[in-house]
């Protein structure tokens, strides 16, 4: 299993989305209504840990928006799947061990999209084997 689908289990596990739903990896779906999107980019060289075990450092976008014209919904689920995801220190999530994530900068507030769906973004270092 990879690291974002671990996290999306994770996510999922803790009532903040249901994937294939409103949870997605790699993709959003068109549709308005609230949803949430995981997508894994460039990360790190693998870093050895005092044990010697090697682990990467990959780097994941959560993404949200909303109903047409609705701010608030979105903006309450991406703080919450951050707070959700700073708070894991060295768990295994789904078979996989996840030694911590830590946040690349604050939310971001993308704005509207062409369906006047309000976006968020929130950026992650996830460190994991």
């Amino acid at each position: 299993m990879t690291f974002v689908n671990a996290i999306a289990d994770y996510i999922q596990t803790n009532s903040l989305g249901t994937k294939g739903t409103n949870l997605f990896i790699g993709f959003l779906p068109t549709a308005s209504s609230l949803q949430t999107v995981l997508t894994e980019y460039t990360g790190s060289t693998v870093e050895t840990m005092r044990t010697g075990i090697p682990m990467k450092k990959s780097n994941l976008q959560v993404k949200t928006h909303g109903a047409e014209g609705d701010y608030a919904t979105p903006r309450t689920r991406i703080t919450a799947i951050q707070n959700l995801l700073v708070a894991i220190q060295d768990q295994t999530i789904s078979g996989v061990r996840i030694v911590r994530v830590l946040p690349l900068g604050t939310i971001n507030a993308l704005g509207q999209n062409e369906n006047q769906e309000f976006e968020f973004t929130a950026n992650f270092e996830v460190v994991h084997e």
